[in-house]
């Protein structure tokens, strides 16, 4: 996946860099007069993201900011595939149990859990890596 943002702050081998969210709502047809609820609820049309600076870009430089493809599915597929598998696992282990109510308390329990190995898991990874690569300067 590929963007273009402008360098707010250099620090050592990783930027900050301002992305426009313009592709989120480009084609909204109720976006001109701003009665799309999806656009309305993104708030701000700019978020920030950690790169690293591998052109030696400064500050106020419009660059090309590039992820793996495979990394943005891995992503994916942390958020809204292992909940649900953990959900179902849950589901089927409350069932071994006697109670009417297990299954339900065992699915929602899994799917809870994963969110929270999901999220322990990124925060962990982004520590250690940068997914996000300046490859260019405009």
């Amino acid at each position: 996946m590929r963007q273009i943002g402008i360098v707010r702050e250099v620090c050592g081998e990783y930027a900050k860099v301002e992305v426009s969210r313009s592709s989120a709502c480009e084609g909204c047809h109720a976006n001109a007069d701003g009665s799309c609820s999806a656009c309305v609820s993104f708030g701000e049309k700019t978020t920030s993201a950690k790169a690293e600076n591998t052109v030696d870009a400064k500050v106020g430089d419009r660059v090309v900011l590039e992820t793996a493809s495979n990394t943005i599915i891995l992503y994916a597929a942390a958020v809204f595939l292992f909940p649900l598998l953990l959900g179902v696992v849950g589901y089927l282990v409350g069932g071994i149990l006697p109670y009417t109510a297990t299954p339900y308390i065992g699915a929602v329990v899994g799917f809870m859990l994963a969110f929270v190995i999901v999220w322990a898991t990124l925060n962990k990874r982004a520590a250690r890596r940068f997914d996000v690569r300046i490859t260019r300067i405009l």
